[in-house]
């Protein structure tokens, strides 16, 4: 194996198993021949569409998913993509959060642990749901139904983390950080009534397949 096959192998190797089993040596054998004499690296044209194929192929949904199935998934990389703003946002903003409290109550040390508190539970909170949302992600797109019922519940936990939020002065001294929270809620809150239509439900949940009647040892008479 020479060094531009072995190259061309590992970029192949980013598409699923039962897709290289039936596809690798016909897809590899196509790109060999179309190489240039003496070639030893894939070029960058040829490695963006192996790339670009397999995360399209790792990311559609199995069968003839629904449009609010395909519309719910899109949302959810949008969540992700919120959620991180949301975690950038809080960790950009925390010295001015720090300020305001600061000025409020000058010389109150308990205000300001308190707040460091907050601030570290809020970094992790963040990190962890950034990694909950990709697992959910990955789920929904391999079609499992605990995975939809997962987002319904994932989107409770937010309502309540907001109005905590809400509850505890956010919008006072940290209102960049309340903006960033009320767009990730409304993306997750359209993703769940996307995921709770008929549609989507009959997508996850597929009709159980016919009994056939056992008509005992001799069968009919």
């Amino acid at each position: 194996m020479n060094k531009l096959e072995r190259r061309y192998r590992r970029r192949l190797a980013c598409y699923p198993r039962a897709f290289r089993r039936e596809n690798e040596e016909e897809i590899l054998a196509v790109l060999l021949a179309c190489a240039e004499d003496g070639q030893q690296r894939p070029g960058p044209a040829a490695t963006a569409d192996l790339l670009r194929g397999a995360l399209r192929m790792r990311l559609r949904p199995p069968g003839s998913p629904p449009r609010t199935v395909r519309a719910a998934i899109g949302l959810m990389f949008a969540g992700a993509v919120a959620q991180v703003a949301t975690l950038i946002t809080i960790i950009v903003t925390a010295d001015r959060v720090r300020a305001a409290v600061a000025h409020s109550y000058p010389g109150l040390a308990a205000a300001q642990h308190a707040l460091n508190t907050s601030l570290t539970i809020d970094y992790f909170g963040a990190g962890a749901g950034i990694a909950v949302w990709l697992l959910l992600i990955r789920g929904l797109i391999r079609g499992r139904n605990r995975a939809r019922i997962a987002v319904a519940l994932n989107f409770g936990v937010t309502s309540l983390s907001l109005a905590i939020a809400i509850s505890d002065g956010t919008p006072t001294w940290a209102p960049a950080d309340l903006v960033a929270g009320i767009v990730f809620w409304l993306i997750a809150l359209a993703v769940t009534v996307l995921l709770v239509t008929g549609a989507s439900s009959r997508y996850y949940q597929p009709a159980p397949r016919p009994v056939t009647p056992w008509r005992g040892t001799f069968g009919t008479m």
